[in-house]
């Protein structure tokens, strides 16, 4: 399996990102987020239906575990299709996803309820069981 896209080494030292106060808590996504996210996150199976992601946040550099269960129902065709004989259709070779901090560390500014630092991105996983 596969996670991300590829960058040097350089490249990858440019978006280490080094914290000594805690980030505040902002909503956000940035392109290095994603290529930082590729570089430094596994993949793992922990199930006969789930992958977990795990590495450090992109922006605050918590660490990270993100459950991808295999088969996600959407809305009602997804259930009712439990209940309709078809053929099983093969999982896709590339997925997106979407990753979302939800580390439990202190940031400033965080409203009450909430998890994480608040930065997103997308990975995109390739592989046999992506």
């Amino acid at each position: 399996m596969h996670i991300g896209i590829g960058r040097t080494a350089d490249e990858r030292n440019a978006l280490t990102v080094a914290h000594h106060e805690p980030a505040p808590y902002t909503e956000a996504t940035d392109p290095a987020y994603a290529e930082r996210a590729a570089e430094t996150f596994t993949l793992r199976k922990a199930g006969p239906d789930l992958l977990v992601l795990s590495g450090p946040c992109p922006r605050c550099a918590a660490p990270l575990e993100v459950p991808l269960p295999h088969m996600v129902f959407r809305g009602l065709d997804g259930v009712l299709a439990l209940f309709r004989p078809s053929p099983r259709r093969p999982a896709p070779d590339v997925r997106d996803e979407p990753v979302v901090c939800a580390c439990e560390e202190h940031h400033p500014d965080r409203p009450e309820g909430r998890k994480g630092c608040g930065a997103y991105w997308v990975l995109r996983i390739s592989g046999g069981d992506a």
